[in-house]
């Protein structure tokens, strides 16, 4: 445990000299400042701005993880390579799990600070309603920073923000028809899907049980994959030899 958190505070201040702490603050703060300002003078419905704010976040957030995953590991090879995780810590897996841990609480901090300034101007639904919203969307997402990782090791981070470019279309699309029954095979699409089914709770509790039927199968499926992929990913990272697949 104490070499997890000395990787992780190392990792922390890395992080504070670059972007990444600032696009964790700054862009929540402008989105929902956007969304409060808009939903100020339009003429929408509760309902239609509540899911309306939920679904932009939910389709945006892939894209920001493949740009965040991306920064963080190309910082690594602008430092020597990547050596510094492969050859100059004691435990491979320490610090690929400081390296996880830190992008996803930072994450959930982002989230955080987002669903936090729109439930303060937003008070049509109760506190926790936010609260449930913000696990969806960390617990949904958990598989996508594993996988981004993966791929901005691998491939580099263009790879990394190509690839969430597309898992934040295919998300979008996923609240068509085009969605319907294929969206548990789509990781992308779980934190989407599942903050349309707690809008549908809220909005129709006379029906909730199938919404809480859905939401409660999706966060074991994100977590059961979460976990596999976890684990197959820290048993890559041990054995990797530190060359991108392109070169």
């Amino acid at each position: 445990m104490a070499m997890l958190w000395r990787s992780f505070r190392s990792d922390f201040l890395k992080f504070k000299r670059t972007s990444i702490g600032w696009i964790h603050i700054v862009i929540p703060v402008v989105v929902a400042s956007l969304f409060l300002f808009y939903y100020a003078v339009s003429a929408w419905e509760p309902m239609a701005k509540l899911s309306g704010f939920l679904e932009v976040i939910s389709i945006g957030f892939p894209l920001m993880i493949g740009l965040i995953c991306g920064i963080a590991v190309d910082q690594e090879w602008q430092a020597g390579g990547a050596q510094v995780m492969l050859r100059e810590t004691k435990s491979r897996a320490i610090a690929y799990s400081s390296k996880f841990l830190l992008l996803f609480l930072m994450g959930a901090f982002s989230v955080m600070v987002t669903v936090g300034i729109f439930a303060i101007g937003f008070k049509t639904v109760p506190l926790l309603f936010y609260v449930k919203t913000v696990g969806i969307l960390m617990v949904a997402n958990s598989f996508l920073y594993i996988l981004h990782l993966l791929v901005s090791f691998l491939y580099g981070k263009g790879a990394s923000i190509g690839l969430g470019i597309g898992e934040s279309l295919i998300s979008a699309l996923a609240l068509t028809g085009l969605g319907d029954g294929r969206w548990y095979y789509l990781p992308c699409a779980w934190s989407v899907r599942l903050n349309d089914y707690l809008v549908y709770i809220w909005d129709q509790p006379a029906s909730a049980t199938i919404g809480k039927i859905e939401i409660v199968r999706g966060l074991v499926i994100a977590l059961v994959v979460a976990g596999i992929g976890f684990w197959v990913s820290l048993r890559w990272f041990k054995k990797w030899d530190g060359r991108k697949s392109f070169e």
